[in-house]
């Protein structure tokens, strides 16, 4: 089976079709929720463009154009209105899966635990386009155990565990 190249701009946001405006802000959410785009922002920043993704799809109305006149109007025909709402809610189904799985990977993970989401209050450099954070770090309720490593930790007195010595007492099974 071949595979088509990727290319690097566009990398894990290919293959998903638009056919209406609804459909077009899941396939943004789910492009935002894909690791290769959210590996590069913070994740307060994905969830909160994801979050007002979903509140654009609450709003939207459906409208059509007008035979004579060519203006949009609101189509409040019943049998549209039906499908428009099913359509609606199966797409903030999709919408609010793509903010769970963020949530679930970056902030809910087990490996980040204790991590500021905001990366540091990290804000957006306009010449680089890359997210730079603050240069004063916030420990938040982790301040008293970072301070207490370093200052009377092995760090302080100079001492530094060498690799598979078990000197931080880890205990190691055998298959290790």
């Amino acid at each position: 089976m071949k595979y088509k190249r990727q290319n690097k701009a566009s990398a894990g946001t290919e293959g998903q079709k638009n056919t209406g405006y609804l459909d077009s802000l899941v396939i943004t959410a789910e492009q935002l929720a894909s690791y290769v785009i959210r590996k590069n922002k913070p994740p307060h920043v994905t969830l909160e463009r994801i979050a007002n993704l979903a509140e654009k799809a609450t709003k939207h109305q459906l409208t059509r154009a007008e035979f004579r006149t060519g203006k949009l109007v609101l189509d409040n025909r019943g049998n549209r209105q039906e499908m428009h709402e099913k359509q609606r809610k199966k797409c903030l189904d999709r919408i609010w899966d793509a903010y769970q799985l963020v949530q679930e990977r970056e902030l809910m993970h087990k490996n980040a635990k204790g991590k500021d989401e905001s990366w540091n209050g990290a804000k957006q450099d306009p010449a680089t386009k890359k997210y730079v954070s603050e240069p004063i770090y916030y420990y938040g309720d982790h301040f008293e155990y970072v301070m207490g490593d370093e200052l009377h930790g092995n760090k302080a007195q100079g001492r530094t565990p060498i690799r598979d010595s078990n000197y931080n007492g880890e205990e190691k099974g055998e298959d290790e």
